[in-house]
């Protein structure tokens, strides 16, 4: 149970439920982070924005969400915490800094029943269909930042991506003389991606801009894949295994095929008072493959990003609310799928995600740490054609601590 961070229907598609790859900061901001050119924060999203890291920082956030889900008359709701990232990151000389950090990349969870009857002139045979997945992915990376030219920085980012997702199909008869069958896949994947970034500031009417990119290419990642099928019964509480299929075991150095990506963004901001930013995402989702498998259901996704921060005036020390860094944000996705509902011959609909997002980072009296807090608010999915809606409330909590570690002391 601690491990299931999801229980969305829509995480059956593709590799589960996507997770944003950002830190309290770029979540309070509405998941914007490639223009973003923080001094004493770490951003995941542009390795470039590490040319301009000042002091040592160490980063940590837990999340929590409450996810409510509708569909016609039915509704549920559901609760998960968990930790969200780790990540440090260190000057080595002017201009010039490195990161390293794990955090989740997606997750599945989900439990789909259907229901059937078969009927006979002698007699009635109910049976059903259980559809359930579990498992997730993750992301270790390290990156690296620099500042070849002044004004225009470079990055590069090696993520190993680790995890294992794991599908069954249960058939179940409601009549104990029938044999269950189910069918099991698990996928596990290990292996190593690269992406890059880039950066340029200027000064523009006395104000700072900030243009980013970042690109994510293809990448071919090595995978296995195992098939199970067997025959059961179910006595009491406990499973008998009547007859197994042997499993089929598949080994490939492409078994996972990650898309290509581009983000594009541009900042605008006065030193220590406000910045605003703005970002587009594209990404390749349809092209997304399984051991030489495309998912119908999976399309191209485009999202489009705005936030801010504001600090009243970072000057004014006797004053602490004046010193409160408030942030804001707004993202709408169109999504990577295009789906109908379970089991029924319609036009699909693409499955859209729209949310609002606010944060605080609260200064800590007597320190250089930031202690972060970020909501947000959104929705996925639908209620028409017989779709489930998805409504969730997410809430953050990080610490973020600067000092000068590996600093050599001129005077001993």
């Amino acid at each position: 149970m601690a491990q299931q961070n999801t229980i969305s229907p829509y995480s059956v598609f593709g590799i589960g439920e996507l997770q944003n790859q950002a830190f309290s900061l770029n979540n309070s901001m509405g998941g914007l982070g490639v223009a973003l050119r923080p001094e004493a924060y770490l951003n995941p999203m542009n390795p470039a924005s590490l040319s301009g890291l000042r002091l040592t920082t160490y980063e940590a956030g837990i999340s929590a969400t409450s996810m409510f889900l509708s569909e016609g008359n039915l509704n549920q709701e559901y609760f998960s915490g968990t930790l969200s990232y780790l990540s440090l990151g260190f000057p080595i000389s002017k201009g010039f800094a490195a990161s390293t950090g794990l955090m989740p990349y997606s997750f599945q969870g989900y439990e789909l029943l259907q229901s059937f009857e078969i009927e006979s002139a002698e007699d009635t045979l109910a049976y059903s269909v259980n559809h359930s997945g579990s498992g997730g992915i993750h992301r270790a990376y390290i990156n690296f930042g620099v500042e070849p030219f002044k004004g225009f920085s470079v990055g590069a980012t090696c993520s190993g991506i680790f995890g294992r997702l794991k599908n069954k199909r249960d058939l179940v008869y409601s009549q104990n003389d029938y044999l269950n069958r189910r069918d099991e896949n698990t996928y596990t994947v290990r292996d190593f991606v690269v992406d890059l970034g880039a950066q340029y500031q200027t000064t523009l009417n006395d104000k700072t801009l900030t243009l980013g990119a970042s690109f994510q290419p293809e990448s071919r990642l090595n995978a296995d894949s195992e098939d199970r099928i067997y025959t059961y019964n179910v006595v009491g509480d406990f499973e008998y295994v009547r007859d197994t299929i042997f499993p089929v075991s598949l080994n490939s150095s492409s078994g996972l095929v990650l898309p290509k990506s581009y983000v594009l963004g541009a900042s605008y901001s006065e030193d220590k008072h406000w910045m605003v930013s703005a970002e587009f995402d594209f990404k390749e989702w349809a092209e997304l493959q399984l051991f030489g498998e495309t998912d119908p259901q999976l399309r191209n996704a485009t999202q489009y990003k705005v936030g801010f921060w504001w600090i009243p005036n970072h000057s004014n020390i006797h004053k602490y609310l004046s010193n409160i860094q408030y942030r804001g944000g707004f993202n709408f996705n169109t999504g990577f799928l295009s789906v109908s509902a379970f089991g029924e011959p319609i036009s699909p609909s693409e499955i859209r995600e729209m949310s609002f997002s606010l944060g605080l980072g609260l200064p800590l009296k007597k320190s250089k740490s930031t202690l972060n807090l970020g909501f947000q608010f959104g929705k996925r999915g639908s209620l028409d054609t017989g779709l489930v809606e998805e409504k969730y409330v997410k809430f953050q909590l990080a610490l973020t601590f600067n000092d000068k570690w590996f600093t050599k002391r001129k005077i001993d």
